[in-house]
């Protein structure tokens, strides 16, 4: 068994690692102090000119806010704006997702009030139904609403949407591709059926230019003999595949451990009087430890997630393994010498992962 395979096989999991922890990493700490000031400051614009009737003005105030330092009041209050505007599929999905998240922070009045807002928004609702019928479903076949790709499940399903224009896209290799605009306003489903796609004519090729040297094409290279050894090192995936594995639990553990944390410092502000339930601090204390949950709350899901992938990751690579007399080797080196290993290490805002042999 040759060194390189081991070692390749620890560079993709600490690939695995490094690429889910990058992204929730850079936002691990949560907002700045001056983006919280932003958030807060277009939050106040957005309540005075919906105050003043200019709902228009007050929902890209009340989005930006909710984009920098999202919040269940924010989202609860732009879900308000854009009801107002027409904007009912949107205001709708926002009151249900207040509604869950009032339900998960203890918030029972919000909750309520949330949900229902959002069952007297659903009558309200204007629905897009994309029909395929069977004879226009074609290999390759794939529909877009307004540049969105639409997945087989959807095919007949009403999707709720904001009143307006909406364009539905159909198109496949070798056929002609096929485009409508449906204007949606009142309440109720408006159906859509996707024709038979026509064949696109077949493209007669170019001409070479005079004088232009033909281009060669290199012959197929001679396949392996049937009978040629598999390649070595591939039974060291499954201890590898083991350890992530391993290792995946041990985040998924860590990142539900800082959750219920960050939720029992939450508690403690508001238990305190420091912060009320909507998350707003009369305090420094208050904003210490509601700046903390916040902190403990973003590293858990960064956490949770890279030990999710590297779970996922180890389980493919111990299930993708060839079978060999080698695998009886299991964890251990190059020519049988000594056992590899692996460490997990987590850091502020940041997964590692780093394998010896």
């Amino acid at each position: 068994m040759t060194g390189g395979a081991p070692r390749r096989a620890l560079a993709l999991l600490s690939t695995l690692a490094a690429l889910t922890a990058l992204a929730p990493a850079a936002r691990a700490a949560g907002p700045t102090p001056e983006e919280r000031a932003a958030a807060v400051a277009l939050f106040d614009e957005g309540r005075a000119l919906m105050a003043a009737g200019k709902y228009a003005e007050a929902c890209p105030k009340l989005a930006e806010s909710h984009g920098i330092d999202p919040g269940i009041g924010t989202l609860f209050n732009l879900s308000d704006c854009y009801e107002r505007i027409g904007r009912t599929a949107t205001a709708w999905i926002g009151f249900r997702d207040v509604a869950a998240a009032s339900l998960s922070a203890g918030q029972t009045e919000r909750e309520r009030v949330a949900r229902a807002r959002a069952a007297a928004l659903e009558p309200r609702l204007s629905r897009l139904q994309i029909v395929v019928p069977p004879e226009a479903v074609i290999t390759g076949l794939e529909l877009t609403r307004d540049g969105i790709p639409v997945g087989r499940a959807l095919w007949g399903t009403a999707v709720p949407l904001d009143p307006g224009e909406h364009r539905v896209a159909a198109s496949a290799p070798g056929y002609k591709p096929w485009e409508t605009k449906v204007e949606l306003g009142k309440p109720g489903v408006v159906s859509v059926t996707v024709p038979v796609l026509e064949r696109a004519p077949a493209s007669s090729a170019a001409p070479d230019p005079i004088g232009a040297p033909k281009a060669t094409v290199a012959p197929p290279a001679d396949p392996p003999p049937a009978d040629a050894p598999p390649a070595q090192g591939g039974s060291v995936r499954k201890p590898i595949g083991m350890v992530g594995v391993g290792l995946g639990v041990v985040g998924l553990g860590v990142g539900t451990a800082l959750g219920f944390m960050a939720k029992s410092t939450f508690d403690k502000a508001t238990e305190g009087g420091h912060c009320n339930a909507a998350g707003e601090c009369i305090d420094q204390e208050g904003l210490n430890l509601r700046n903390d949950a916040v902190t403990k709350g973003n590293i858990g899901t960064a956490v949770f997630i890279a030990g999710a992938v590297l779970a996922a990751g180890g389980a493919i690579l111990w299930i993708s393994a060839p079978s060999a007399p080698a695998a009886a080797a299991s964890a251990r080196g190059p020519a049988g010498g000594a056992p590899w290993s692996a460490r997990l290490g987590i850091g502020p805002g940041s997964v590692w992962i780093e394998g010896k042999l």
